[in-house]
């Protein structure tokens, strides 16, 4: 209905002065429960884990979504990912004559359901209260009520219940539950057993375009075990590879969405493999937009003194996502600012040779530098070194187009005057975008050698020259941005000259 809606809620994740929207991420895996058709925004582990409860052992999620929030990130979306034969508990409440009146099914496939238990309490002979445990605490309660219509109601709109369950009126019902013990629902399953390459891609379409920029990621891909493709590559000593489904499925997501994927290695993958595959993604159309890093990382667990090996996806991640809050999308997720905090080890260590042999294959090393983990690149995936060595020039031109669409969406519809009025409205909408990059350093502004400003590190035209009244009439009013990106200093060259003790110092 056409209106201003408003609801309150209580923050539990992170805080950050500024959380912008680039700094989110999108992850894709497998989780103990929680939905299947649909993306949740999460901004906490502890929020994860209402939605899709703790670790589980075949999963590298729920260790990936608890580094992005340790390490610094502030909010990303979750989609989980279930085999093609998974089914949902539920449980039938019958009336005082056994006629069904209700189904409560549970939120998502798989055995937890089981886990749920329902209690309906008659407080008089035409009311009742239906109460919702999991792992035997309450989690949810109807309060007094009086039909089954509005029951369901309930717990169809709480965000809290429909975390675990939702319900259904049986058709024709007109009656009120019988009072009925604590009964749990039947077990469902999630035929993780079935879940390839192709279920995890799936589970990408689930970030629509609504939900803007960032950085997309599929932990449980590509990992020992987790390998499928039709389309092999060759190594560099020959062997034959499965075509890495999973890189060239983010890849052409973040493409299409404008967004940045991250990529990793198998967890035993060498340095000349993890190349290997750098090299294949390298042609894969928009590799512009990915990254890949090297290697594995090392996090906590719940037992003191025992680390857990998971891909860098959610360390990687959260660093972007600091350095984005903290000054915007020109600033790569390396050096000082990703040192980790949470991460402890790293699953190789990155020496000068094989560190120079991941930087030439455009992978992005993840080292020990002074007792601390810290990535230690920036490149994108793409040998188009003139254009997107780095992928922060991605990075900014992903801020500027999805910007660029948000800005002048208001403009559509607008009138055609003839008297530039809309040309000047949106040149003066791309500028308000573009100006504060020039500002922060993300563009490159050009100087002559006298020293004087050349342009600003952007252009920006709408005018009579680019709309031809033939085209006005039409509909269709063009503008031409052209933008310079900064470049990122990743290596320091000194020269140091030692002089004699008769010689001048150099």
């Amino acid at each position: 209905m056409p209106g201003v809606v408003i609801s309150t809620a209580v923050r539990t994740g992170p805080s950050s002065a500024t959380v912008r929207e680039s700094s989110q991420a999108f992850f894709v895996g497998l989780a103990a429960r929680g939905p299947v058709d649909s993306a949740t925004l999460v901004q906490s582990i502890a929020e994860f884990e209402s939605f899709y409860g703790g670790y589980v052992s075949y999963s590298y999620l729920h260790p990936t979504v608890e580094t992005f929030f340790e390490e610094g990130g502030t909010q990303c979306y979750v989609a989980r990912v279930v085999g093609s034969g998974a089914t949902s508990g539920s449980l039938v409440l019958d009336d005082s004559s056994d006629d069904p009146v209700m189904t409560i099914s549970a939120n998502g496939p798989g055995a937890w359901s089981s886990d749920v238990e329902i209690t309906v309490t008659n407080p008089t002979a035409s009311t009742f209260v239906i109460s919702v445990a999991l792992d035997g605490d309450v989690v949810y309660s109807t309060g007094t009520v009086t039909t089954v219509a509005q029951a369901a109601g309930r717990i169809n709109l709480s965000s809290v219940a429909s975390r675990y369950i939702s319900a259904d009126v049986t058709a024709g019902a007109a009656t009120i539950p019988a009072p009925l013990a604590s009964t749990a629902l039947s077990a469902g399953t999630d035929d993780i057993a079935n879940v390839d390459d192709a279920a995890l891609v799936d589970g990408l379409d689930l970030f629509n375009d609504a939900y803007g920029t960032g950085a997309v990621a599929i932990p449980d891909g590509e990992t020992a075990g987790r390998v499928a493709g039709a389309s092999p590559y060759t190594d560099y000593d020959g062997t034959t590879k499965a075509e890495p489904t999973i890189s060239n499925a983010l890849i052409a997501h973040a493409n299409a969405y404008n967004r940045i994927a991250i990529t990793h290695a198998g967890v035993d993958d060498s340095v000349t493999e993890a190349a290997s595959k750098s090299l294949y993604l390298s042609t894969v159309d928009g590799s512009e937009h990915g990254a890949m890093y090297y290697p594995w990382v090392d996090v906590p667990t719940t037992t003191a003194g025992v680390t857990r090996r998971i891909p860098a996806d959610g360390y990687v991640a959260a660093k972007r996502a600091l350095a984005h809050n903290q000054a915007g999308a020109q600033v790569p997720a390396a050096g000082l600012i990703s040192a980790g905090r949470w991460v402890s080890g790293v699953a190789a260590d990155i020496n000068k040779a094989n560190g120079d042999t991941l930087d030439l294959n455009n992978i992005n090393a993840i080292r020990i530098i002074q007792n601390s983990v810290r990535i230690y690149g920036a490149r994108a995936l793409s040998f188009d070194d003139e254009n997107f060595r780095f992928i922060t020039t991605q990075e900014i031109v992903n801020h500027v187009v999805v910007e660029s669409q948000r800005s002048l969406e208001d403009l559509v519809f607008g009138v055609i005057d003839g008297r530039d009025t809309i040309f000047s409205a949106i040149t003066s909408r791309l500028i308000a975008i573009l100006a504060p990059l020039r500002e922060q350093g993300a563009l490159f502004q050009a100087f002559d050698a006298n020293g004087k400003k050349v342009d600003n590190g952007y252009t920006v035209r709408c005018d009579a020259a680019l709309n031809p009244v033939s085209q006005l009439a039409g509909g269709t009013v063009k503008a031409k941005v052209g933008v310079r990106t900064s470049s990122v200093g990743d290596k320091i060259e000194v020269d140091i000259i030692k002089s004699n003790l008769t010689a001048s110092v150099v």
